[in-house]
């Protein structure tokens, strides 16, 4: 597996600039959106709280985009999980995600989940890390030519 790393003041839009740059990403996927820590804009109705309101949230590219582009919801640190197109909730509940930065960068390191085919981590709010196969590294490499492997992202800082 692949890391990538993208300072976030190099994203003005942040995720949304991440998901226009990998085109077609977000309806290639379902999405399940775990360990989280959020601030819900000013436009945020009670009904977008509680369905933000659990780990383990599974939805499709389109609805997190709309979330993440009208303001009400700004993801400060949390996973994004890449799953299969038309995954059952139930097939997300089946294991417990656990994500732990301590092991992000090693080769041992592994998705929240067995359906995951890749991560999208917002990392304390100042890094993206992107956490993807060869092939996807490649796409990722060209269409966001300010990501940085782990190492040179750390010369960097």
């Amino acid at each position: 597996m692949d890391h990538w790393t993208i300072d976030r003041a190099e994203l003005p839009g942040d995720l949304p600039d991440v998901f226009s740059a990998l085109n077609g990403i977000l309806e290639r996927y379902d999405w399940v959106v775990s360990d989280t820590d959020l601030w819900f804009g000013p436009n945020a109705t009670e009904k977008v709280r509680r369905r933000w309101g659990w780990t383990g949230l599974l939805m499709e590219g389109r609805e997190l985009l709309g979330y993440l582009q009208d303001g009400s919801v700004r993801i400060l640190s949390g996973v994004l999980s890449a799953v299969p197109r038309g995954t059952r909730a139930e097939a997300v509940r089946n294991y417990a995600p656990f994500w732990e930065a301590k092991g992000l960068f090693s080769p041992e390191y592994r998705f929240q989940t067995p359906l995951t085919q890749m991560e999208i981590i917002c990392y304390d709010g100042w890094a993206i890390v992107i956490v993807c196969g060869k092939a996807m590294s490649r796409t990722v490499r060209t269409a966001l030519p300010m990501a940085k492997r782990a190492v040179d992202f750390d010369k960097k800082r």
